[in-house]
């Protein structure tokens, strides 16, 4: 009989000693899952900043590039109209030359005529 309990005793410790093992091996594994859970965590999270920084980068780009899009119309457009301004100020100033030098040919023309007398005299 004491053999018997002794083997039961045997067989109890046994089946409580795999029973732990299991137990630690379960709890390793959940210890281990959490891990790996943790590591996706982070690394989504860095795949989302990266994301986040690309789309940002890509926005500043677009946003210099229209800037200096815009910048580039609006040298043209005082290209342009500094050039009208110099044509309007060219075309003012032929205006009054031609206006003078009409004047002086008049006041030419009345001073021949009025000297012609004397000039036919010589």
């Amino acid at each position: 009989m004491k053999s018997k309990s002794d083997i039961v005793t045997e067989e109890t410790e046994k089946q409580r000693k795999a029973k732990q093992e299991r137990i630690q091996a379960k709890v390793k594994i959940q210890s281990i899952m959490n891990e790996i859970d943790m590591d996706q965590k982070e690394r989504a999270e860095r795949i989302g900043s990266l994301q986040k920084s690309i789309k940002n980068k890509e926005e500043a780009l677009k946003r210099r590039m229209e800037r200096v899009r815009r910048q580039q119309e609006i040298a043209d457009m005082a290209a342009n109209e500094n050039k009208d301004q110099n044509e309007i100020k060219m075309l003012h100033e032929f205006l009054i030359q031609r206006l003078w030098s009409s004047f002086l040919k008049k006041k030419m023309d009345k001073e021949m005529k009025r000297h012609t007398v004397v000039e036919e005299a010589f």
